[in-house]
């Protein structure tokens, strides 16, 4: 008999290392490994392999390897399997504050609460920042998480919040100092205006100016008023409104005033006599008043009417042939000059005067009386009407009236008569013949 041999070989055995997890900041976990093989009751290989990781507590979030090394067993053949340990993020949080400001100022730094930093860590491995919703308009806006970033090892759990922007309120316009300008020269005011609110912001916003109180043709000081565009942001509970003075300069006065004729031919058919026209020498204006003095020499015989002169007086001035007129220019600043004028009335002489050598006295109402008007203008004038015989049958020393071929009440008849005119200031004396008809 020959014996023979049984050859009891290893077992295939496989050891793994087990998978953990862990949060950013903590301590590892216990490793561990897991069999898979073992027979007849075995629980554990003679002997162990070792276990380790190259995470530490302030391993970055990621994977690391979780590795076995040697074990041995007589009866196996062992496989060692290694693991990974992942490292999670550490939750932090992040509260927002809320936060307000005042219409127009620049926006609070926008600030929070954190909870929840693993290790040494602290609000210096933070970047970026929270941001808002955009506006400017009073009212509330979010604030939200906007870049703020913790790194890599944190998830952020954002509770966020609210600016609100509140209504400034109005303190005062800011309008500068006083505007100078010349005289009839429109200034040029300013088309925006500074405005200081309570809380002392110097904001700058569009004014319109209402110019119904300037008159640039008028010296003095102007206050005028403005009204200013102000957004919903900033309150003016009182309707204040934008004040500026203007100051318009003095214009100089007009240098000369000229009249056009100062000489006329009286016209006795005529009341209203034109005589010249005036004209004012002002280089800055054209337009003034031109008046005559009242009482002032001669000027109640005249009048001015649209800067032209006028001989406007039912007294004739017997005798007069030079009058003295006082005229006052007055320009739109209130400057005044007066200028004296001497008018020369150039009566006929007695020679010249027209006088009608027939009249018609039948009462059709053309050419039924007879007279000589222009005799007013001389002082002492007379007129006489006789007839043939020598009878004088109408006389007067009124130039104004007039011979209706009466005398004594009873008409006269048809034929010649004899005139005779006579001024006593000049000494001359004129002679004719009237015709008297009944036609």
């Amino acid at each position: 008999m020959v014996n023979g041999t049984l050859t009891i070989g290893q077992k295939a055995l496989t050891i793994t290392a087990a998978d953990k997890q862990k949060i950013y900041g903590e301590a590892n976990p216990v490793l561990t490994f897991s069999y898979a093989g073992l027979v007849n009751g075995d629980t554990r290989v003679e002997n162990e392999p070792a276990i380790a990781t190259s995470a530490t507590a302030s391993s970055n979030v990621g994977t690391y390897p979780i590795t076995l090394s040697g074990g041995s067993d007589q009866n196996y053949t062992i496989t060692l399997v290694n693991g990974t340990l992942t490292v999670n993020f550490a939750v932090l949080k992040i509260i927002a504050d809320a936060k307000s400001k005042i219409f127009g100022n620049l926006d609070p730094a926008l600030t929070f609460t954190t909870s929840g930093f693993k290790l040494s860590d602290t609000e210096a491995i933070l970047t970026g920042t929270l941001t808002r919703t955009p506006g400017e308009n009073v009212g509330i806006y979010e604030i939200s998480l906007g870049t703020l970033d913790a790194g890599i090892n944190y998830q952020l759990d954002f509770v966020g919040s609210e600016l609100e922007i509140i209504p400034a309120q109005l303190a005062e316009f800011l309008t500068g100092g006083d505007i100078t300008t010349p005289w009839s020269v429109e200034p040029v005011l300013p088309n925006q205006v500074d405005v200081l609110t309570q809380d002392g912001q110097i904001l700058t916003y569009e004014v319109v100016w209402d110019r119904s109180t300037l008159n640039v043709f008028k010296r003095g000081t102007y206050t005028i008023f403005g009204t200013v565009n102000l957004p919903a942001g900033v309150l003016n509970p009182s309707g204040q409104k934008a004040v500026l003075q203007v100051i318009v300069l003095p214009k100089p006065a007009p240098t000369d005033i000229i009249l056009s004729n100062n000489q006329f031919v009286p016209n006795s058919n005529v009341f209203f006599q034109d005589i010249g026209f005036f004209t004012v020498i002002d280089e800055f204006d054209d337009i003034h008043a031109v008046e005559l003095v009242p009482g002032a020499a001669d000027n109640g015989y005249f009048e001015i009417n649209s800067d032209i002169l006028f001989w406007s007086s039912a007294d004739e001035a017997a005798g007069v042939t030079e009058f003295t007129i006082v005229v006052r220019v007055t320009d739109r600043d209130g400057n005044v000059i007066e200028k004296s004028f001497i008018i020369t009335r150039d009566r006929k002489d007695i020679e010249d005067i027209e006088i009608f050598n027939t009249f018609s006295p039948n009462g059709d109402g053309v050419n039924d009386t007879w007279g000589v008007p222009d005799l007013k203008y001389f002082r002492g004038g007379r007129v006489q009407v006789f007839d043939r015989s020598g009878q004088r049958v109408f006389y007067t020393e009124s130039p104004a009236e007039r011979w209706d071929g009466t005398f004594e009440g009873k008409e006269l008849p048809v034929g010649a008569y004899f005139w005779i005119l006579e001024s006593r200031e000049t000494g001359e004396v004129r002679r004719g013949v009237l015709n008297l008809l009944k036609k």
